[in-house]
């Protein structure tokens, strides 16, 4: 827990973050969206048109999965980024604020080519795209951004780590195992306005099956662009069946097969939802007017988005697939896959369900209201009181756990994703909750408190994100345990899965083998370790973001994204983490200055044990799943032995974990997945090297 004591400290040094990024970090606005024709003379595009009723529809507030984006003639995925325009409730206000953001298009057909550089009305959510194993998964990247000038996106930048080119992008598939070198997952690429790029990337008939996600990732626009929607959910599908002989596992399979409907060639009962933090501006926050505001959405600096306490002190919502309070529609007994992704840039959530008690004849207006009033602090003893639905977490960042957890609270930072079994035993309404954690636990903390506060000005016990209404049925209600087994009976799989799946046992569906054993404790005893510090330094310049890779090395000398660096592991005067093919290593993770969430691309870690300020490791089984009470390093629990490809790393703790490098060669990188810190220098390059890629090998062209 963060002392008291260096609450003056805190307090400055936000002072000094929020000067530093309204100065030297904000270019110059970027062009507006232009008319293609004369680029060089740009024009706004037309304000989106009041909607002509400022009550919601059903299809307004109805939370449904993501579209299914549909492959060309030539078998490609045509992902168009454009401006969109729709309509977002504000809960504040009780009025639709309008706004007009960059995103992916959900259908191609939806860009006019006659109209290009205005908006298309389109859902604030990326389309879903889903691939199967041992498939090439080709997605033809369009920007259809309006050009930018010279002065907001030059065609040399001084400082990389200075914000710049929002309207130029590329593409990362957020946790898939595939190159990340030529036309694969390779975030070095850049597309300026205009420019069309074939992404492919090979899926391997073993890679893990389950919950991935799709972003931009180009250094210095990524937060600008995450956190005005670019991002949708990206699928692999698994087809394997595991194989048993003599009580021991000879293959695993995927989880997936418990859930496919052969008849319908689908995945049943399956929810995929998207959390993100879309932030805009709104041009007219004033008005009194029932109908809904313009709002500019198009963040072009970084004065709001970086500053540490903008997303609570602005009051904004956490939108489910585009969708703010919006509804979802179940089942009564009936288990549901939910496939969660925090597609956000930087806010924690604690996600907790609660039914709301005698609400079966509830409108959708009452059940709002009644689920807001357990909001505040003052609510927190009878919000306590509701009862928590518990839910069964069966993969974490897509993958499959060797054991299913049940538990009442799932905590999320930005790029994190969790798979759960979900069942809602009454027909009474449940409210979602975003539940706020100990400070320390938390992305922007305001100040050191072991009282769960959103912002300074806006104390919460826990926010409402949406609802869940209940539909009577004929199911009969049984244990996530039963139908496990029953969904492994219907399919034909051996006796022994059968006990297995009895048990929530989940191993013959792991994807990954431990790291945790004799031989490979053996191995990283003789191999150096892998240090990584995120960290943050404070002058006269402002501040400074970036890491450090020598545990021994001063905390005040860190290295920020592509600065000058002559020491050991220098390629072209960078600092480049150079690992060998075939290798497993152990890393510490740990940050000197409040909590970083760690992602590396490629190569997932397990996680061998999470050490707290005294030393004590909290990465153990929750004690008690149905009755989280104590809050202290709730995170944790249960992540022992899990294999994950990001992890929040708070301040002062050590994350220990060990990973394989175990095919693909290549530059790629590691950042802290506060996409803001990302682009300010908190990045590191990652060189997979030593059999055909040469570990001298020259930079990524966009490093320099």
């Amino acid at each position: 827990m963060l002392k008291i004591a260096i609450i003056g400290v805190i307090a400055a040094v936000l002072a000094l973050l929020v000067q530093s990024w309204k100065g030297g970090n904000n270019p110059s606005n970027p062009a507006n969206p232009s008319n293609p024709a004369n680029p060089s003379n740009p024009s706004h595009p037309s304000n989106p048109s009041h909607p002509a009723h400022p009550l919601p529809t059903a299809s307004d507030t109805l939370i449904s999965n993501p579209p299914l984006l549909q492959k060309n003639a030539k078998g490609k995925y045509e992902l168009i980024v454009a401006y969109k325009s729709n309509k977002l409730y504000n809960p504040n206000t009780g009025l639709w604020d309008q706004v007009l953001l960059r995103g992916y298009l959900t259908k191609p057909n939806l860009f006019d080519k006659k109209k290009a550089g205005d908006y298309v009305n389109d859902q604030l959510v990326g389309p879903q795209i889903r691939v199967k194993q041992g498939e090439t998964l080709a997605i033809n990247l369009n920007n259809q951004l309006p050009v930018e000038s010279a002065d907001t996106c030059p065609h040399h930048v001084e400082n990389v780590n200075e914000p710049h080119c929002f309207n130029t992008t590329n593409l990362h598939t957020h946790g898939l195992w595939v190159s990340p070198q030529g036309n694969s997952d390779n975030v070095f690429l850049k597309f300026a306005p205009q420019e069309k790029f074939d992404y492919q990337y090979k899926i391997e008939k073993n890679h893990p099956a389950g919950t991935y996600w799709y972003h931009a990732h180009l250094h210095g626009s990524t937060a600008i662009q995450v956190s005005s929607g670019m991002a949708g959910p990206l699928i692999v599908e698994g087809s394997r069946v595991p194989k048993i002989k003599n009580g021991k596992i000879t293959e695993t399979g995927d989880l997936d097969i418990l859930w496919k409907d052969k008849a319908k060639n689908s995945d049943q009962n399956e929810n995929i939802l998207l959390f993100q933090q879309i932030q805009y501006n709104c041009t007219n926050p004033d008005s009194s007017s029932t109908d809904a505001k313009n709002c500019a959405g198009i963040l072009e600096n970084y004065d709001d988005l970086a500053n540490p306490n903008s997303w609570g002190a602005g009051k904004y919502y956490t939108s489910i697939n585009g969708k703010i309070l919006g509804e979802m529609k179940v089942e009564q007994n009936q288990f549901n896959r939910w496939r969660m992704i925090h597609g956000g840039v930087r806010d924690t959530i604690g996600l907790m369900i609660k039914e709301l008690p005698n609400s079966k004849k509830y409108t959708a207006a009452q059940t709002i209201k009644a689920c807001s009033e357990y909001q505040t602090a003052e609510k927190k003893a009878e919000f306590n009181k509701l009862k928590s639905l518990p839910i069964s977490t069966i993969a974490q960042d897509g993958l499959t756990m060797n054991q299913v957890q049940a538990r009442t609270l799932s905590v999320f930072q930005p790029g994190y994703r969790q798979d759960a079994m979900v069942a809602f035993p009454t027909t009474n309404k449940y409210c979602i909750y975003d539940t706020k954690l100990n400070v320390d636990d938390q992305i922007n903390a305001p100040l050191p408190t072991t009282q769960p506060t959103l912002a300074p000005a806006n104390p919460l016990n826990a926010q409402l994100i949406g609802w869940v209404n209940v539909n009577a049925s004929k199911v009969k209600g049984q244990t996530a345990a039963h139908f496990l087994k029953e969904q492994a009976q219907k399919i034909g799989l051996s006796k022994e899965i059968q006990t297995q799946l009895s048990q929530l046992n989940l191993s013959a569906f792991t994807d990954h083998e431990s790291l945790m054993t004799a031989e490979i404790d053996k191995a990283i005893a003789e191999r150096p370790k892998q240090f990584n510090a995120f960290s943050l330094t404070f002058g006269p310049g402002g501040v400074k973001f970036g890491m450090r890779h020598d545990e021994k090395e001063d905390p005040t000398k860190i290295i920020s994204y592509a600065d000058l660096f002559e020491g050991p592991g220098s390629i072209e005067s960078q600092y480049v983490r150079q690992l060998g093919l075939g290798q497993t290593d152990q890393w510490e993770i740990t940050s000197d200055f409040v909590g970083h969430p760690f992602h590396i691309h490629v190569n997932p870690f397990q996680i061998v044990k999470i050490l707290d300020l005294k030393g004590n490791d909290v990465s153990e089984t929750v004690p008690d799943p149905e009755n989280p009470v104590d809050l202290d390093d709730v995170q944790y629990r249960g992540l022992k032995g899990q294999f994950k490809d990001t992890i929040f790393v708070k301040e002062g703790y050590r994350i220990i974990a060990r990973t394989k490098y175990k095919k693909f060669e290549g530059d790629f990188v590691q950042h802290c997945h506060i996409l803001d810190h990302e682009d300010l220098g908190m990045m590191e390059t990652v060189r997979i090297c030593g059999d055909k890629y040469r570990c001298d090998s020259p930079l990524p062209a966009s490093h320099h």
